[in-house]
């Protein structure tokens, strides 16, 4: 005999399945499908729960529990190792790449593929809810060659690690721009919302060449920058 979380976990997918839930609308509030079902909430909860982890929801704080636009599986994601809970990483791409204008750009490189460089795509998520989409250009001389020891590691990680340079300069720059509906598909954030963008560049100390550049998205409510103590002169 199935629990009752499963038949709740069966209705909630039927209605996925024949278009009720859709991505740009919240999904009935935790009190209102316990009423209407009749059992507690803790057995919805337990059974939105489990289909969040199958990437079919996700939940937005203050604002609900809305189905996804892009599913994703939570064996689909890469566990991370840092202290945060269930922060994990979806990789969307890792290539060498000898054109693409804004990569060569950004890194200084010239534009006639004579030199390349690595590129690495990828979403973070924590709990399930993406919370951050990074395109990392990384230094083909700084950057031999570039695998999936890579892919979970934090920007100053592949420098300091990866690019053997303990004590790099970093630069960086905020600021707010409105979601694209690319970004915003893979965000899960409303086409038009406000999010933030973080540029940021890891130069080597010796001689201040150019390691990696990275330009990152954020949710409007879910970022935070705080700056270190310093003295002031």
């Amino acid at each position: 005999m199935a629990k009752k979380y499963q038949k709740i976990k069966e209705y909630l997918l039927e209605n996925i399945e024949n278009g009720t839930y859709v991505p740009d609308r919240p999904i009935p509030p935790e009190r209102e499908l316990a009423a209407m079902l009749g059992v507690n909430r803790m057995t919805i909860r337990r059974a939105v729960e489990e289909l969040m982890y199958d990437g079919y929801f996700i939940r937005k704080k203050g604002s609900g529990t809305y189905l996804t636009k892009e599913k994703v599986r939570k064996d689909e994601l890469i566990r991370t190792d840092n202290g945060r809970g269930e922060d994990s990483i979806r990789l969307l791409g890792c290539k060498y790449c000898r054109e693409g204008s804004y990569g060569l750009r950004m890194l200084g490189l010239p534009e006639d593929g004579s030199r390349g460089y690595w590129r690495l795509r990828r979403v973070r998520y924590l709990q399930m809810i993406p919370y951050a989409y990074e395109d990392i250009y990384m230094q083909e001389d700084c950057f031999p060659q570039v695998d999936e020891s890579f892919y979970t590691l934090g920007l100053h990680q592949i420098v300091q690690q990866k690019g053997n340079e303990p004590h790099p300069m970093r630069q960086q720059q905020v600021e707010a721009l409105l979601c694209l509906k690319t970004t915003g598909d893979i965000l899960n954030v409303k086409e038009g919302s406000p999010i933030l963008q973080v540029k940021t560049w890891f130069h080597r100390a010796a001689d201040d060449r150019l390691m990696l550049y990275s330009r990152s998205y954020h949710p409007g409510d879910s970022y935070s920058f705080r700056t270190r103590k310093v003295a002031i002169k």
